[in-house]
């Protein structure tokens, strides 16, 4: 988007307010399968931005979701179930039930822990569906489950006629250089190797998240998309262990396509620091790294004058100190009603903020195409009611 686009954006709608460029976004799908090649399945993580699950619904091979809110989405924009894996550390009798209810046992199901394997052990036998299962191998935190509890519940799934064990899937954070990756994927053919053989396994999938690094900050080195997808599709052609592989990714497919637009709404120095307010702040821009605004984003300014430039602290709505978007930002002196449009925001930023803090407005989210210009597809939302009491006693 040019800064012309940017200008479309605050003449038609209200700050704050994220916008989503679907063409970049379809860009950097089509760059990842271009690279990757047909034989890798390309799965989208929807907890890094799930406005965008039906705009990829035709491009994206698979998206993963984490929470029973998650699915409902994806019901409800029209994903299909086999489409679909069930992820996420926390399954319940009544949220799995409910799923593959719905889901008709169609899809993918990650097992985390023995109790996962108990749960969706039961549900499938409740709705007499075969249900296709990844074991998640833990990367040494809270998610999936060591190589001694893992080999139990394959044990278990072996004697299952309703538990289909087609995978291991694993995923040990973001923003990793291609060594980490490369150092990964040996060690995780490895053991595949050896549950195939221990196992009699004719066939084990790969569902693995690489964690590719974005550029942020503008001190950020960070290769490019081309070079570390070329680097991953090399890694991924050393082994010949798995019968498929499928890469999950989020950040790195929807960050570069979001833009947060806020107005500055009042102008001030105290003690010989400048401070321009903006009517956003931390509880909707989150960066990954940023720390009380130390790191600089991208940032275009309008409208960008080239007089008195001076170094301006950034702040937000909130009533915490710690709402400092970005400090010692050099622009001309800043007035009431400029516009700061910070870059990169496509992934988290919508999801992962203090969204409820001092109850201000959810920002509305734009979809943005060369084909369709601007479409608002979420209003301004108050969130006053979710922070009070629901109950009518005092009506």
């Amino acid at each position: 988007m040019e800064n012309k686009d940017f200008e479309e954006v605050i003449q038609k709608f209200e700050t704050p307010c994220y916008v989503f460029d679907l063409d970049i976004l379809e860009e950097r799908v089509r760059l990842i399968s271009d690279i990757l090649g047909e034989d890798i399945t390309t799965c989208y993580a929807m907890k890094a931005n799930p406005f965008l699950i039906r705009p990829m619904n035709d491009s994206i091979d698979r998206f993963e979701v984490c929470s029973p809110g998650e699915y409902e989405i994806c019901m409800r924009q029209g994903i299909p179930p086999e489409k679909i894996v069930v992820s996420g550390v926390n399954k319940t009798f009544n949220s799995m039930d409910r799923i593959i209810e719905l889901s008709k046992g169609k899809g993918i199901f990650t097992i985390e822990s023995s109790r996962h394997y108990d749960i969706l052990s039961w549900c499938t036998r409740k709705y007499g569906f075969i249900l296709d299962v990844y074991l998640r191998l833990s990367s040494s935190n809270q998610f999936g489950m060591d190589k001694e509890t893992l080999e139990k519940v394959l044990k278990s799934a072996e004697k299952d006629s309703h538990i289909n064990v087609i995978g291991i899937h694993y995923y040990s954070g973001t923003q990793k250089k291609l060594k980490k990756v490369e150092k990964e994927i040996a060690e995780l053919s490895e053991y595949g190797a050896y549950l195939k053989e221990a196992y009699k396994l004719e066939r084990l999938e790969l569902e693995y998240g690489p964690g590719l690094s974005v550029a942020y900050f503008d001190t950020d080195k960070v290769d490019t998309a081309e070079v570390q997808l070329t680097g991953l599709r090399d890694i991924l052609k050393k082994t010949d262990v798995f019968s498929h592989i499928s890469i999950e990714m989020g950040r790195f497919i929807a960050s570069e396509c979001g833009y947060y637009i806020t107005k500055a709404v009042d102008v001030k120095t105290t003690e010989s620091v400048n401070y321009c307010i903006v009517d956003g702040g931390i509880h909707q821009l989150n960066y990954y790294g940023q720390l009380m605004g130390m790191k600089k984003p991208e940032i275009t300014y309008l409208p960008q004058r080239t007089k008195n430039i001076g170094k301006w602290t950034v702040c937000g709505s909130l009533c915490t100190i710690n709402d400092v978007i970005v400090r010692d930002l050099e622009i001309g002196e800043p007035e009431i009603d400029d516009y700061m449009v910070f870059h990169t925001c496509g992934a988290y930023s919508v999801t992962e903020g203090m969204a409820l803090f001092l109850s201000r407005e959810l920002p509305q989210i734009i979809f943005y195409s060369v084909n369709k210009g601007f479409q608002c597809v979420r209003k301004p939302m108050g969130t006053d009611i979710i922070n009070s009491e629901t109950s009518s006693r005092f009506a």
